[in-house]
């Protein structure tokens, strides 16, 4: 019974004696004692301190003298001196002694203690504890994209650092919109990121979607990263990221009529804002080309709101298409009186196959559209519209129009080739129905002579 006694006033002595991180306090014949550390966690390679205060809570105390007693040196490096007379303290007066100490750089993380003895009025050991611990900091270095478009799923990428000396496991992840319009796709808010290694990243990947109740602007995210130290100290790292709702739209272009002189397309918003000051333009580009304005005012449009523009558009692609694949006669001007059988006429039949494809040119038309968004930024798009010769008769009509008055690179223009395909025509006309007159001719005087000859045979009648 006495052993176990013994045990028991063993642990209590030494639990009054230990005290852990931050402040330690110890009264001997109403001398109180409080240590306090600074920085409560020390990095290698960094200095800090041990604060001792002293407070006499009793009568006057005399002779009180503070040594460090016992630490590890190759961790622990003293920075001045440790052995302190302080001399004599009145009843309720006060005292402080700062005992500075190195970490160095090739210290390992752990906990270090330094014992101190306090001489007066009595004796007391006491232990301050120092955590060392390499520099951990954990931060979001970027977000990527930062602007994500109402109802529209977006991934977006958080590049998390850790700068620190020491890796990390199973560090927790997580977001929130304070307004709750930004929420998650296919998983939670929450992500547990297995581990980063010292002075390294990783992208943690989050996909969001704006509702549509959201207005364009700029929302915080409210992004919590929790982990445990070396010490087993849970670690929390708050911060704020600005996510921007964007303020663009979309288009489509739909051709709407086309006559002779005009095409007509319909402009509509298919995106969820409005659009101010829209200018709908048919730039410079290969295959067509603009006669009057080529840019057009259409005013704002409200997100499904349509309107139409029209233009006077010319295409230039079955032109050159011919000028590269119609063959013309070689045979010279003056030879143009004479039939086609005189003259050295190659290349007709590709002439009228080739003449059988004019103004059908079937290429893109590029449109496009600026306009101001809702953060009164000036932004430009460009849409694409196939202009078919089916849906575009005027605009082929158009094109046959302008090619028959263009010029070859041969010198002679596409209606002096019609007309010299016209009169070879003719030639061939009169020299078919000539050689049928001149074959009936001599069909004709066979038989009359056929007829006499046996007339001859016969002789005179008897």
């Amino acid at each position: 019974m006495k052993k176990k006694n013994y045990v028991i006033l063993s642990v209590l002595s030494c639990l009054l004696l230990f005290n852990t991180i931050g402040s330690y306090s110890a009264a001997a014949a109403g001398l109180q004692v409080t240590f306090t550390t600074n920085p409560k966690i020390a990095a290698p390679g960094t200095n800090g301190y041990i604060q001792v205060n002293l407070r006499s809570t009793g009568a006057a105390i005399n002779s009180i003298y503070i040594t460090a007693t016992s630490w590890d040196p190759t961790i622990i490096i003293p920075q001045g001196n440790w052995d302190v007379d302080v001399g004599s303290l009145e009843s309720g007066e006060s005292y402080s002694i700062i005992y500075e100490f190195k970490i160095p750089s090739t210290a390992s993380p752990g906990l270090y203690q330094v014992i101190f003895e306090i001489r007066g009025a009595g004796s007391i050991r006491q232990t301050a504890i120092i955590q060392v611990q390499d520099a951990t900091v954990v931060d979001i270095t970027s977000v990527d994209p930062t602007e994500i478009s109402i109802g529209q799923a977006t991934t977006i990428l958080f590049n998390i650092s850790n700068t620190g000396g020491v890796s990390l496991q199973n560090l927790q992840f997580s977001w929130e919109d304070p307004n709750s319009l930004i929420l998650p796709v296919g998983a939670d808010n929450r992500i547990t990121i297995p581990s980063i290694g010292a002075e390294n990243y990783t992208e943690v990947p989050v996909v969001v979607i704006a509702s549509s109740g959201i207005s364009p602007g700029v929302y915080p995210l409210t992004v919590l990263i929790q982990y445990y130290d070396q010490t087993g100290e849970k670690q929390t790292v708050n911060s704020t990221v600005g996510l921007q709702i964007s303020g663009k739209t979309s288009f489509d272009i739909v051709l709407q009529t086309s006559t002779s002189s005009t095409t007509t397309f319909a402009v509509v918003n298919t995106g969820a804002n409005t659009a101010s000051s829209v200018i709908v333009s048919i730039p410079q580009q290969p295959g067509y080309s603009t006669s009057g304005t080529s840019s057009t005012s259409v005013g704002n449009l409200d997100a499904g709101d349509y309107t139409l523009a029209s233009f006077s558009i010319t295409s230039t692609t079955s032109n050159t298409t011919s000028n590269r694949t119609m063959q013309f006669p070689s045979f010279n001007r003056s030879e143009m009186n004479a039939p086609p059988f005189g003259g050295n006429f190659t290349g007709g039949r590709d002439m009228f196959m080739n003449q059988s494809f004019f103004g059908t040119g079937n290429n893109a038309l590029v449109i496009q559209i600026a306009y101001t968004d809702v953060f009164g930024v000036r932004q430009t798009i460009q849409k694409q519209v196939n202009l078919s010769s089916g849906s575009m008769s005027g605009f082929s009509s158009r094109t046959t129009t302008q090619g028959a008055s263009g010029t070859f690179s041969n010198g002679f223009s596409s209606q002096s080739q019609t007309s010299d395909l016209s009169n070879s025509l003719t030639y061939i006309a009169i020299g078919v129905v000539g050689i049928i007159v001149i074959v009936a001719v001599i069909q004709l005087g066979r038989k009359k002579k056929l007829s006499h000859l046996f007339k001859s045979d016969k002789g005179p009648k008897e």
